[in-house]
């Protein structure tokens, strides 16, 4: 392993640390009146999501260093099942892509300044602030989450499942450990340290939250609807790119000499 892979590690985690589970949630946690009283809980979801993100990584790395060391990739690769399935996965995703509309102006819902949202005891602190429907959504499962420790541990469960299909960075990172040739038991503890970097921003949001109290609210808000609006439109970047990537592998072994196929 060399620094510039170090380097490329560490981008890529704080890539992962901007989506909805490691960052958005987590600040909306610390826009509650009670953040302060939360905060064990607030710990709680980022270390199970943390869990939860190196567990697949220590699946995957494993899957693929038993694959390149036991089957070998070629081999993998040149199965007809293998290959229509990464032609199907990424033509559907790229059609879904393309073809799936990203609002400009995305659904709001009316969170009021003192009520709750649906059947929740709650109190969201956006003072009479509109809000996009999909983050109202996201409230109500949180205020629903805070309630008990295991609301919590589901709460990032469902988080980090919902992402697998978009962990674009961390399979890259996974893949570079698998091509650097990266003993398994070091390529978990790289992985250990990836998932810590990947939660570094909402530590450092929640820290300066508790130093700063209400103050910072303001700031956070705004940056809660940058965030909410950018991975709205990142989730359909993501899903194309992953998409291409599979198609491209696929049709390069399933017709590597078709005149028509652009990736012979």
């Amino acid at each position: 392993m060399t620094l510039p892979i170090y380097a490329q590690l560490a981008l890529l985690a704080l890539i992962d640390s901007t989506s909805v589970g490691t960052l958005l949630i987590p600040l909306w946690l610390l826009l509650r009146p009670d953040a302060r009283r939360i905060v064990p809980r607030i710990l709680l979801y980022l270390g199970v999501l943390a869990g939860f993100y190196l567990l697949i990584g220590v699946a995957l790395l494993s899957g693929a260093d038993w694959a390149l060391n036991g089957l070998g990739a070629d081999s993998l690769t040149q199965l007809p099942g293998i290959q229509w399935g990464l032609v199907v996965a990424g033509s559907a995703m790229l059609i879904y892509a393309l073809f799936s509309e990203s609002p400009k102006k995305p659904a709001m819902a009316k969170v009021p300044a003192t009520g709750t949202l649906e059947d929740t005891a709650e109190t969201i602190s956006a003072a009479d602030a509109e809000i996009p429907s999909s983050q109202a959504t996201w409230q109500i499962r949180i205020a629903k989450a805070l309630r008990s420790p295991g609301g919590l541990v589901t709460l990032a469960l469902i988080a980090g499942l919902l992402e697998l299909p978009t962990m674009l960075p961390y399979l890259l990172a996974i893949g570079t450990l698998s091509d650097a040739a990266v003993p398994l038991a070091a390529g978990i503890g790289v992985l250990a340290v990836y998932c810590l970097l990947m939660l570094a921003p909402a530590v450092v949001l929640l820290s300066l939250r508790m130093a700063f109290g209400s103050r910072l609210d303001s700031v956070l808000w705004r940056l809660s609807n940058k965030l909410g609006k950018f991975a709205s439109e990142a989730l359909l970047w993501v899903v194309g790119i992953v998409g291409f990537l599979l198609l491209r592998t696929g049709l390069a072994e399933l017709a590597p000499g078709a005149p028509w196929n652009p990736f012979k």
